[in-house]
């Protein structure tokens, strides 16, 4: 948490959600005076037909207002981006959590009684068939083949249609 000193030189922990609040409304301030800036822009140069007498309305108040409109945008974005990274920060934190359980728990599983699989069932994961290589080819009745045309198993190769 930030830390604030109120006078008696003090630090006292500030509330996450104040500052959140204040880093947001200063870039809604900020964008919120560029657009004074321009609607009094576009007011003084409306009532003057002269450009001579347009300019320097432009050049203080749109400019001024427009770098203020941008750096307000871009204090908004990057207070969204700061609360995506802290969001990011908890997940990995919540993940970690959740990883340490996990393994905690098939730590007790293993102690209480888990152990190393029976021979029973090392014996039925030997006898499974195993996978076609993956260059194999299969004919229209499913049986894997070395070379030839490629079917999906089951289906038949496409002819004409009757």
């Amino acid at each position: 948490m930030d830390e604030q000193t109120a006078g008696t030189g003090n630090p006292r922990p500030t509330s996450r959600l104040v500052v959140d609040v204040v880093r947001a409304l200063r870039g809604w301030v900020v964008a919120a005076a560029g657009g004074v800036l321009l609607l009094g822009c576009y007011l003084g140069v409306s009532k003057e037909t002269d450009v001579a007498l347009q300019l320097p309305y432009v050049v203080s108040g749109g400019f001024g207002g427009l770098a203020l409109v941008l750096i307000g945008s871009a204090l908004l974005v990057a207070d969204r981006f700061e609360a995506a990274q802290a969001a990011q920060a908890r997940t990995v934190g919540q993940v970690d959590d959740l990883h340490s359980l996990i393994i905690a728990a098939a730590t007790t599983g293993a102690e209480a009684g888990g152990g190393a699989p029976t021979t029973s069932t090392q014996a039925s994961y030997q006898q499974q068939p195993a996978a076609p290589p993956q260059n194999s080819y299969f004919n229209s009745t499913g049986d894997a083949v070395a070379g030839g045309p490629a079917h999906p198993a089951g289906i038949s190769a496409p002819g004409p249609r009757a």
